[in-house]
Order: structure tokens, then sequence, then C-alpha cells
């Protein structure tokens, strides 16, 4: 697999296919080959069942800040990363993936049309990826509002008898665009990728415990920039088995190499392992408890671990019983 970043790019010129025109998307085979490298430089021991199992909730952010992309292209870009995470995910194994996209509360900043506008960028884009790699959709949120930004449904209503472009944005209504999306891909026998759109705490306790009973818990959440979890964005009932996987840099695709991408979901595997067995119902047998004090207490243990780097290196911070693990790749 080649170690460069991928140089797509941000527009959809028409009548080509998806692959061709934004990126070129690496084949299973060469994906589980390099993967396997990868797991091995950093003693992890993969079986297809823990892939089976695994399951990363990508927490998005910074792609405002990682690039020189401006306003809905920064965005379209973020999700190409969701994308090519997604496309690995699926090669590897993986069953179920959450990512969030807004929650409810991002209808209320400035950039909003920033953000909806590359949201519907995507939907294309999308459908075509996830009918070419047999990938289910699934989307989670409140869809008893609109999505749209308010200042374009106000202006859509100002000229409600015209039939200006700004009206026709005013009918488009994008719950109707997820809903055919969902039943477009529902017979598909890949993974799932749930995606969480105009989501919030408030409305997934209204959902209440038999609606997410059917739904994967999370066992790896990956967090882009920030070192907290939103309060709105945690999914109701399925953190009770989560680690914390810290990505110092932004989810934007052209910063992110593939072997670079790889080793994120490596990682997020080694978190899963290092604390299996530690939630909840932890019992300590022999002196188990005597040695995690002496490395924890004591020694203040910390591993830090750097691998041949691109042009723009990544830096990853799981957490183990022992303490931190800084990994730079």
């Amino acid at each position: 697999m080649k170690e460069q970043i991928s140089k797509q790019s941000v527009h959809l010129p028409s009548g080509m296919p998806f692959v061709s025109r934004m990126m070129r998307l690496p084949k299973g085979a060469e994906i589980r080959k390099d993967f396997s490298e990868v797991c091995g430089s950093i003693g992890v021991k993969v079986s297809r069942g823990e892939m089976k199992n695994l399951v990363i909730y990508d927490m998005t952010d910074g792609t405002r800040t990682s690039t020189g992309l401006k306003g809905e292209d920064a965005y379209f870009d973020g999700g190409l990363f969701c994308l090519r995470l997604i496309n690995f995910l699926n090669a590897l194994g993986a069953k179920n993936a959450y990512i969030n996209v807004i929650h409810e509360g991002h209808k209320k900043r400035a950039n909003y049309e920033d953000i909806y506008k590359g949201m519907k960028k995507h939907v294309s884009v999308f459908a075509e990826f996830a009918k070419k790699n047999n990938i289910r959709l699934k989307f989670l949120g409140d869809y008893t509002s609109r999505i749209e930004p308010l200042k374009l449904m106000l202006r859509g209503r100002i000229r409600k008898d015209s039939t200006s472009k700004m009206e026709a944005s005013y009918r488009f209504d994008f719950r109707n665009v997820l809903g055919r999306i969902e039943k477009l891909t529902a017979r598909n026998t890949g993974m799932t990728a749930y995606f969480l759109i105009n989501y919030s705490t408030k409305w997934a306790e209204k959902k209440g415990g038999k609606f997410f009973s059917k739904l994967p818990d999370v066992n790896a959440v990956i967090r882009h920039t920030k070192g907290y979890i939103n309060g709105d964005m945690w999914i109701f009932d399925k953190f009770d088995s989560h680690t914390m996987v810290y990505a110092q840099n932004g989810s934007s695709s052209i910063n992110w190499s593939d072997r670079q991408l790889l080793y994120l979901i490596a990682l997020s595997l080694r978190s899963v392992q290092l604390n299996e067995g530690f939630h909840l119902s932890k019992k300590y047998d022999g002196s188990e408890s005597e040695t995690i004090r002496r490395k924890r207490e004591q020694k203040l243990e910390l591993v830090e671990k750097e691998f041949s780097a691109g042009s723009l290196p990544k830096r990853v911070i799981i957490f183990g019983p022992f303490g931190p693990e800084i990994y730079k790749f």
C-alpha cells in the first residue's frame, strides 16, 4: 500500500466512477496484508473474531483547522476521512462502526450552513460507496425537525411563490434523503455504519433503552483533537465497556495516509485488548494488583513508540491499566 497521503479533489466531476475521480481505495487483500504488518509492529495479535467485535465510534473533529480547505470543502474532506476509515474496517472484518456528524446543538453554530452543504455533497458519494462495497448505512437522530439551516428555510418561505433556487432548497428535505439511503442499503450484508445526525442525549433519552438495546456496544472511542466527549454525543447505554483513543490530529482525509489509518485502527484494537476485563466487575488474581500498583503508582509507567512517518506524522494516545501509551507514526 502506498504511503503517500491521498490527493483527492474536494469537488465531484460528473460522468466518472467515484474511486477514479476522488481517490484510490486499496483492495481488501492489500489492506489485510498491510494491517498485519502494522499490528506486528505495535505488538497486537489480531484475529478475525477480534476484528468482528471491534466497534469504533469515531468522533470527528478538527476539519476546519487541520487543512487550508475552507467552508463546505473542509467538511466534505472530513466526510471522505470517514469513508476511508469505514472502507478499511469493512475490509478487515469489522461488523459495526459509529460516526458522529452533527448533534442538535450544531444547528446554532454560525458556520452550520457550511457543515450542511458539505453533508449534502456526501449523499451520492456514500450511496455509491455503500452499494459497491455491500455496506449498510443507518442514521441515528431526531428527525421530527428539519436538518436544513434555519436561514435557508426562512429565505425559502419569503420566496415561497417563486420557482427560484432558494425555493427549491426550501422544498428539499434532507430527512427524506437519509430515509432513502437507509432503504437502498437495508439488504446489504457487509458491515453497518451508524451516522449520528441531528443527535442529542435528550433525544436518546426519549427513545429509551428498548431502542438502543438493538444497537452494538462501543468498545473504542476515537476522539480527534480534544480530550473529552461532548455531553450530547454520548451514545445511550453503549459505553459501559468503552476505551478512549485520543488522536491529536484532526479527521481530515487529505492529511491521513492509508498506512496511518491502519495504525489508528490497530491502536484502537490494542486499546480494547489492554483494557479487556477491567470494566465493571474486575477481579484481581494473585499478585496482579501489586504489579499494577508498582507500575502505575511507583514507576509511573509510560510507553512511547515512534514509527517511520510521512510528511505529516500523527500522534495517538491510548490508556492501559499501567498508564498511557503514546504512538507517533
